[in-house]
């Protein structure tokens, strides 16, 4: 209870400073020269930087503010560009525009071509970046970036103590830590626990001692707050407690029933009054408590008897506010199962208003959409047929054809013996997403992405193709050397590593992907599964 308190905390105080960041954003957009900048018309450059270097000032956990149009001009008083590639094709760039209504937050931002002048490392920075839209035709006509210090973190973090030799850290949507102390426990904890779990606490066993595990879920970005805790190290004390408990528990006794003995006369009307308070505390009251002029044992044993009141009290008190949060938190596991409902409930009306409008487009759109989001789900079950797995990844596609119309085409090919087999599901659209992003959309002229499905020797094949640009001979040793381990620390985020992981992991060594490619060519990403009916 005290744990998920300090977490919640710590939490409750970094989404404070991340939304006073983001109020920074939205009042820099109100700026009459901000709004001119993302038009390109005539504005004042100056004025803008005079902002920034206000709201720098008053707010010591911003490392830099830009701000940038999509004309890829940008204006800030600390960051500059590294190389003359256009920043609006930078992901975090493209990730802003194409999502405007929310707030983007990049943990650990290696590899961006805008450097700080200050020479504050990319490890040590948080960034959020927002869309600014038109404010005739909602356009998304630039972003604008700050980088934190993740300082301010690390002493949020650091003020919680749990216990000697626990911690807490944080993780992204993607399981990577965002902030840890320095600690050898935190890389050993793999950042499946955290999702195969249904709730937390979860205990494991790390380096041979016993370690809890809880952890919160921050449903608006998917971050992970966790704390990290000793098991062997609580039962030590508790166990110490307990013997010291005992033994003045004996003691007490002892010299009590002596001294009863010896002032037997003495302490009568006392210990008749204690009695009294008793039986008043078997009826349910708790104000009375007892009072002595003398400290003697009766006096001593008075004062045991207040601090026992104290402690019931205490102690009644706790379990009322346990029931209190046992009963909040059931109420907010009934609202998340309502959010799903009220998703779909909400594409099938704009779905309806597609089609009473005539927009077959739109509805075609948000049907793929709906179903995207249904196999995806699948009632939380990780486990899905063939036929679904290919349902999901053409919707994936039909959404990706209403963006690439003239630049992509795709074809499935499927063996219809196979439809009823039971796979991992998302295999397939991490590896199609990987080959429009990294192949066709790097080429010139239209692609084809061709998908392949059959069954050889008991194992069932996929097989992803695409006529994108390929990989050079060096960058495919290497990547297919990553996949021919589990380690997600060598998988820099590209989602065949992803994938390859979740099937080693679930099906054995034995099975995982497989890349081929031949550079300005295209590329073929095979996988290898088990045929599974459960």
């Amino acid at each position: 209870m005290h744990t998920d308190q300090m977490i919640n905390q710590a939490w409750t105080n970094i989404k404070t400073m991340i939304e006073e960041n983001e109020n920074i954003i939205y009042y820099l957009f109100q700026e009459e020269a901000v709004k001119a900048f993302m038009l390109d018309v005539d504005s004042s450059d100056q004025i803008i930087k005079e902002k920034m270097k206000v709201y720098k000032e008053k707010h010591p956990e911003i490392a830099g503010i830009l701000v940038l149009n999509k004309q890829d001009k940008f204006l800030s008083n600390e960051i500059n560009r590294i190389s003359r590639d256009p920043l609006t094709k930078e992901p975090w760039y493209l990730e802003a525009i194409q999502s405007p209504n929310k707030i983007h937050l990049v943990s650990n931002p290696i590899g961006r071509n805008i450097k700080n002048n200050s020479n504050y490392q990319v490890n040590n920075v948080l960034t959020l970046v927002k869309a600014y839209k038109h404010p005739i035709t909602n356009e998304a006509i630039g972003v604008i970036l700050i980088d934190l210090k993740l300082d301010f973190i690390r002493d949020i973090i650091e003020s919680i103590k749990l216990g000697k030799s626990g911690f807490v850290f944080i993780t992204d949507e993607n399981g990577k830590i965002v902030y840890a102390p320095v600690n050898d426990i935190v890389y050993r904890i793999h950042p499946n626990w955290l999702v195969e779990q249904n709730r937390s606490p979860i205990e494991k066993t790390i380096n041979g001692d016993n370690y809890q595990i809880i952890y919160n879920t921050i449903s608006d970005i998917e971050w992970k707050v966790a704390g990290v805790f000793s098991l062997d190290e609580t039962t030590k004390v508790v166990s110490e407690v307990q013997k010291l408990t005992f033994v003045i528990a004996l003691i007490t006794l002892v010299v009590g029933s002596m001294f009863s003995l010896f002032f037997a006369s003495m302490i009568t009307k006392p210990v008749n009054k204690l009695k009294t308070l008793m039986g008043n505390v078997e009826e349910g009251r708790f104000d009375l408590r007892f009072h002595s002029k003398y400290t003697d044992e009766i006096g001593q044993l008075g004062k045991s008897y207040n601090k026992m009141i104290d402690e019931i009290e205490r102690l009644i008190e706790l379990v009322y506010k346990e029931q209190k949060s046992k009963r909040e938190a059931e109420l907010e596991i009934l609202q998340a199962q309502i959010k799903p409902h009220f998703l779909y409930n909400t594409l099938d009306t704009i779905q309806w208003m597609a089609d009473e409008y005539g927009a077959t487009k739109i509805t075609d759109l948000v049907n793929a959409l709906t179903t995207l989001f249904r196999i995806g789900l699948n009632k939380g079950k990780e486990y899905i047929t063939v036929e679904e797995e290919v349902e999901h990844v053409k919707s994936y596609l039909i959404i990706q054809l209403t963006r690439y119309q003239s630049k992509l085409e795709y074809e499935i090919n499927i063996n219809e013996k196979v439809k009823g087999f039971q796979v991992l599901k998302l295999i397939l659209q991490p590896l199609v997403e990987n080959a429009i992003y990294h192949g066709i959309r790097n080429k010139r002229g239209k692609g084809k992405i061709l998908i392949d499905i059959d069954s050889k020797d008991d194992k069932l094949l996929f097989s992803v193709h695409d006529t994108g640009i390929g990989i050079k001979k060096d960058k495919l040793w290497e990547i297919n050397n990553y996949l021919k381990t589990t380690d997600s620390n060598e998988s820099k985020g590209y989602g065949l590593f992803n994938v390859n992981e979740r099937i080693k992991l679930t099906y054995g060594s034995d099975y995982g992907v497989e890349v081929d490619s031949d550079f300005q060519n295209g590329t073929t990403v095979k996988v290898i599964l088990p045929l599974k009916t459960f």
